[in-house]
C-alpha cells in the first residue's frame, strides 16, 4: 500500500492526539504479511519500535516501559510482544559499540513491488485494542484498493476468527473509526478514517454476535448492539427521522483530551486478548447491554465518572486486582521444623512456602527423625548472620537442609549420633585428606637436603708430647682423663655423627687449658 501524499513531509505528530486537518498525521507504515503473524497487541509494540526508530542513527532506544505509556499496556506485555517479534524477525535487537543496547526494525527494501504496505496512523495504533486494530490494519488495505472485504477475509488476513472480526467490525462502526459506504451479501466497502468522526450517525450491526462486558478502566467506546428489539432503538435508524435529526447531537469525547506524553499515551484500552470475559453494561434498564456512545439521539449518554487524566509510574496498566490464593496447609511435622526459622519464613511468598514445606517434608524422610532436622536447621540458622541471607528459600533448601558428612547413617556433619562421639569415617577421611596435601607439598617442594661439611684438619701434634695413653691409643695428645687426680672411668661410645671432628678438637683444647691451669 503506498503512502498517502500527505504524509510524505516529516510527521509533524507523535499519535499522543487525534490528527488535526491542518497539519499532516503522524503515520505507522509495515507490511500485510505481519498481520496474521503476530497478535494486536504484539503488533502494536513492533510498530511503535519502527516510529522511534526514525531518527538519524535508526536506533529505538526507548525502553519497554516507555513503550507500554505510550501503548496503553503493562511493560511486560511488550516485552513479550517484541520477544514474539524477534523470534518472528521483525524486530532485531543489536548492541552498541557503547555498550548499550538497542531495537531495529526489519522492513522490507522500498523498491519491492511485491510487498503489500499498511499505512495508518500511529494515534490509531496507541489508541484501538489489538482484535480492533488488526481490524482496522486489515480494512485500511481494502479501502486502499478500493475492494469489499468480508469477515472472513478479515479473519484470514489478520489471523483471528470471524467472530472476533464481526466483534472488532461492529466496535469500529460504533466508535467512528470506519464507514460502512456500500453491503452487498456478506461483503461490504469500508471507508477508514485517520481519526474517529464524531458528528456521523451510529450504524447498526446486524450480523454480530452476543456483547463482551466493559472491563473496569475502558474508555469509553461503543459496545455491540443486541439483536433483540426495544422501545426506542429502531427509532434511531428511522430514514423519516434521520433528515430531521440534528448532527453532533450524542454526547461526544473531545479530541485533545488524552494527555501528552511520548508516543501517545492514553488510558489503557480493553483488548479481547487480555480482557476474554468482560461485564454488561446495560443503558437505561435495558438488558442488551447497548454501549456508552450507542443510545438513542434524544436520550444523551451518561457521564463518565471516569478518571481520564494520565499519572505519571501509572500510565502503563491499570491495578489488578489481588490473585486469592487457598490457605497454606502443612503437617505439624514441617510446621515443628519451620518454627525455628520464623523470620525466613516471613519473607518467603505464599509459593516458596508451599515448595519449602516439601523440602522439609523430604529432609524429614531422609533422615527418619523431626527432631534431627530441627537441630540440624537451629544449628546452621545460629551461625549465619539474618543480614546475609538475601534468598530465604533458597538459603533453607541449599544449606539449612542439607544433610553434610560422610555416607554413614547416623552421622551428621562429623558427628556419630549412635556412639555420641566424632564420626570415625570422617575423622579418618580429614586424616587422608591432610596426609595427601603434604604428600603434594613434599613432590612439589621438596624437603632441602643438607650439604655434606668437610672434616677438618687434623691438629699437629704437641711439643710437650712425652707418652702416649696406653689405655686410650686413638688418642694423640697426653690424655685428660689419665691425668693426676683424675678418676679413671672408660671413654663414652665413639660418636659417628657429623661433628664428631670438631666436638674432639674442642675437648683436646679444654684439656689443654685444665692442664696449663692446673701446672
Amino acid at each position: 500500500m503506498q503512502r498517502p501524499a500527505d504524509a510524505a513531509a516529516a510527521p509533524t505528530d507523535t499519535g499522543q492526539r487525534p490528527p488535526r486537518r491542518a497539519a499532516a498525521p503522524f503515520w505507522t507504515r509495515f507490511p500485510s504479511s505481519w498481520l496474521p503473524a503476530l497478535t494486536g497487541d504484539h503488533l502494536r509494540a513492533a510498530t511503535a519500535v519502527g516510529d522511534y526508530a526514525r531518527g538519524a542513527d535508526g536506533y529505538c532506544w526507548a525502553a519497554d516501559r516507555t513503550l507500554a505509556a505510550g501503548l496503553g499496556l503493562h511493560p511486560d506485555t511488550v516485552g513479550a510482544g517484541l520477544r514474539a517479534a524477534e523470534a518472528a524477525g521483525i524486530v532485531r535487537a543489536v548492541r552498541r559499540p557503547g555498550g548499550t543496547s538497542a531495537r531495529v526494525l526489519a522492513l522490507p527494501s522500498e523498491d519491492d513491488d511485491t510487498v503489500l504496505w499498511v499505512c495508518v496512523t500511529s494515534y490509531a495504533r496507541n489508541v484501538l485494542s489489538g482484535y480492533d486494530f488488526l481490524a482496522y490494519c486489515v480494512l485500511s488495505v481494502r479501502s486502499h484498493l478500493d475492494e469489499p472485504t468480508s469477515m472472513a477475509l478479515i479473519a484470514r488476513l489478520a489471523g483471528i476468527s470471524p467472530a472476533r472480526a464481526r466483534t472488532a467490525v461492529a466496535e469500529l462502526l460504533a466508535a467512528g473509526w470506519i464507514t460502512r459506504t456500500d453491503a452487498r451479501g456478506r461483503a461490504a466497502r469500508y471507508a477508514v478514517h485517520p481519526a474517529p468522526i464524531a458528528d456521523v450517525a451510529t450504524q447498526l450491526a446486524l450480523d454480530i454476535p452476543e456483547p463482551r462486558r466493559v472491563k473496569a478502566g475502558r474508555p469509553a467506546v461503543a459496545e455491540p448492539v443486541h439483536r433483540g428489539e426495544i422501545d426506542g432503538q429502531l427509532a434511531l435508524f428511522d430514514p423519516a427521522d434521520l433528515a430531521a435529526t440534528p448532527h453532533g447531537s450524542a454526547v461526544t469525547t473531545p479530541h485533545g483530551s488524552a494527555a501528552s506524553t511520548p508516543n501517545g499515551s492514553t488510558g489503557r484500552t480493553g483488548s479481547l486478548e487480555q480482557d476474554p470475559s468482560n461485564r454488561r453494561r446495560p443503558v437505561g434498564g435495558c438488558p442488551s447491554a447497548v454501549g456508552d456512545t450507542c443510545v438513542p439521539r434524544d436520550t444523551g449518554a451518561p457521564a463518565s465518572t471516569r478518571d481520564g487524566a494520565v499519572r505519571p509510574g501509572a500510565a502503563s496498566a491499570a491495578p489488578e486486582t489481588p490473585n486469592p490464593l487457598p490457605p497454606l496447609l502443612i503437617t505439624d511435622q514441617a510446621y515443628r521444623v519451620l518454627a525455628e526459622v520464623p523470620a525466613l519464613v516471613a519473607r518467603m511468598s505464599r509459593w516458596e512456602q508451599r515448595v519449602a514445606a516439601r523440602a522439609v517434608g523430604a529432609a524429614i524422610e531422609e533422615a527418619g527423625d523431626v527432631a534431627r532436622v530441627a537441630a540440624r536447621l537451629r544449628r546452621r540458622y545460629a551461625s549465619t548472620c539474618p543480614a546475609d541471607v538475601r534468598r530465604p528459600y533458597g538459603w533453607l533448601v541449599e544449606r539449612g537442609l542439607t544433610r553434610r558428612g560422610c555416607d554413614r547413617p547416623t552421622c551428621e556433619s562429623g558427628w556419630d549420633l549412635a556412639r555420641a562421639d566424632n564420626c570415625r569415617s570422617c575423622e579418618q577421611r580429614v586424616q587422608d585428606a591432610r596426609d595427601l596435601a603434604a604428600a603434594r607439598r613434599t613432590q612439589h617442594h621438596p624437603a632441602p637436603v643438607p650439604e655434606p661439611r668437610p672434616a677438618p684438619a687434623p691438629a699437629a701434634p704437641s711439643a710437650a708430647r712425652t707418652w702416649v695413653c696406653a689405655v686410650h691409643p686413638s688418642i694423640s695428645l697426653p690424655c685428660g682423663m689419665c691425668a693426676a687426680d683424675t678418676a679413671r672411668t672408660w671413654p663414652p661410645a665413639a660418636d659417628t655423627t657429623l661433628g664428631r671432628e670438631y666436638r674432639e678438637q674442642r675437648a683436646v683444647r679444654r684439656r689443654a687449658r685444665e692442664t696449663a691451669a692446673a701446672a
